[in-house]
């Protein structure tokens, strides 16, 4: 936030919006502050703060998330062992994904709850009548897996719902990641499922395909 308050009056560069609070103090001139009125631009503010974000070691990015996570009653404070293998595997790409810290609880909170909310409008677009074969095929494919690994999760996916029912990948992976994570935005689906487990991932494609039914009945 100071980084981009900074550029409301004044510019480190021509070509240059990213700069630590050192920079700034080293460069920093008087007379180069502008007298014109300054206009709040929120996308600029939250692209300058991702662009931080990402920057962050990911043990710093791991630490700063805890907080958010814990406030959202999803994980405790310092997290249990469980707790803080899944979020350490995850962070390395969560982090690319975010704009803001608290934007953790939307993206993460899946992997650390038993039964996940699904969003509406997601359902509405990926969980309907006719996705309910989708979700059979990626449970079939998935239940007797002998390895519970991403390669393996997604080479079984693959065969099944891309090579098996010919589904481009849109129609294949949207209903499996709405059930899984209850969004259509997510950290890599694979990944997310082997830190999910087999149970819990077969578990939301069942909750997942019920929900079909119920759509249809209606």
């Amino acid at each position: 936030m100071a980084n981009y308050l900074a550029l409301l009056g004044w510019s480190i560069a021509e070509d240059r919006d990213i700069f630590s609070m050192a920079e700034m103090v080293e460069a920093f001139d008087i007379t180069r502050v502008s007298a014109n009125p300054a206009r709040f631009d929120l996308k600029k503010a939250e692209a300058i703060n991702a662009t931080h974000l990402r920057a962050l070691p990911v043990e710093e990015f791991t630490k700063r998330v805890i907080p958010f996570l814990a406030r959202a009653g999803l994980i405790s404070d310092p997290p249990t062992a469980e707790q803080r293998r899944v979020l350490e595997a995850i962070a390395p790409l969560a982090q690319e994904r975010m704009i803001v810290l608290s934007d953790a609880v939307g993206l993460l909170g899946f992997l650390f709850v038993d039964d996940v909310v699904i969003d509406e409008a997601a359902a509405a677009k990926h969980l309907r009548p006719d996705d309910a074969a989708v979700l059979d095929a990626a449970a079939a494919a998935l239940r007797d897996l002998p390895d519970w690994s991403s390669p393996a999760i997604e080479a079984a996916l693959k065969a099944s719902l891309v090579e098996g029912l010919g589904l481009k990948p849109r129609q294949a992976f949207g209903p499996v990641r709405v059930a899984v994570s209850g969004r259509t935005v997510s950290p890599p689906l694979y990944e997310s499922m082997e830190l999910l487990g087999r149970e819990r991932t077969l578990d939301r494609l069942a909750a997942a395909r019920a929900r079909t039914e119920r759509s249809s009945a209606g």
